[in-house]
């Protein structure tokens, strides 16, 4: 059943461009600041934390459970299916990527930078000038693909809609209490959701990308605590990828040797993501035809 609700929910969201139909984070808003009132949880970051994501996600595991028992399979179905759209990121990341590519290509930086935000925006740093701001939007392409879609994929396969939720809140509040107290312990719990999914993620890449230099970098990684998901999907996306060179970009008309340079590390990260993401589909369907 799980391979099912993956299926149809990224059948979806190739449909829509993205689960935003889906995407109604008003009441995680409303419940967060209702929380925040209470003066014992105020006061205590963790446990404001913790009243905040962990409730919501054990409703969703409840609902789950009396869907089965009510309507079997079918139920889990109906159910799953929509709590999973709710908990990919959001936006459209394909449209956002091709925004940016379709202004760098024209060498319209200004353009570039505001197509770009979007995509940088989970990495809060101020869009650079050339050079750096292509070296921006990979780290943060890099890392808003992994937040937004593998992320979620890895604890749904782990712990099912609860674990996915469970992430997807997390992300929602770290972003919400970003420079307010509580904000560091927020980050750092995220971080550890983060921890395992970003190194199974970058052993994919190995797979399916330059095994030996994305190897090398995912060994170097491996039990680093000090640089956070982006650099370390950065390191590995590099090794990865290997060299590429103008003669893989996809343009379609002329444009200067370094910014086609630039596209094509762009577009050879889109087309990792996409076998990456058949990877992990093809071993969750090995998983169920072996019954693991």
């Amino acid at each position: 059943m799980a391979l099912l609700i993956v299926l149809l929910a990224l059948a979806l969201v190739q449909l829509w461009g993205s689960g935003a139909p889906m995407h109604r984070d008003d009441w995680f808003q409303w419940w967060r600041s209702r929380l925040t009132g209470v003066e014992r949880l105020r006061k205590d970051p963790g446990l404001l934390l913790g009243a905040s994501i962990l409730p919501p996600a054990l409703f969703a595991a409840t609902l789950m459970v009396l869907a089965e028992v009510l309507l079997g399979g079918l139920g889990t179905l109906l159910l799953g299916v929509p709590l999973l759209l709710y908990c990919l990121g959001r936006g459209n990341f394909n449209e956002m990527l091709s925004d940016y590519l379709r202004s760098w290509y024209r060498g319209d930086l200004s353009s570039a930078r505001q197509a770009a935000a979007p995509l940088i925006r989970e990495l809060h740093e101020e869009p650079g000038d050339g050079q750096r701001l292509h070296e921006q939007v990979f780290r943060g392409a890099a890392y808003c693909a992994f937040e937004r879609l593998f992320a979620v994929l890895f604890w749904f396969i782990l712990l099912g809609i609860p674990g996915a939720l469970l992430f997807r809140l997390s992300a929602l509040y770290a972003e919400q209490v970003r420079g307010e107290e509580g904000g560091a312990t927020a980050a750092r719990w995220l971080w550890l959701l983060e921890w395992l999914p970003v190194r199974v993620m970058g052993f994919s890449f190995a797979i399916v990308g330059n095994f030996a230099g994305c190897y090398r970098a995912w060994r170097q990684c491996l039990t680093c605590r000090e640089r956070d998901t982006a650099e370390v999907l950065e390191a590995y996306l590099e090794g990865a990828l290997g060299g590429i060179d103008a003669s893989e970009c996809n343009a379609g008309f002329e444009v200067p040797e370094g910014q086609r340079v630039c596209g094509a590390q762009l577009e050879g990260l889109q087309a990792l993501l996409s076998r990456a993401l058949l990877l992990w589909i093809t071993a969750l369907a090995l998983a169920v035809l072996f019954d693991f």
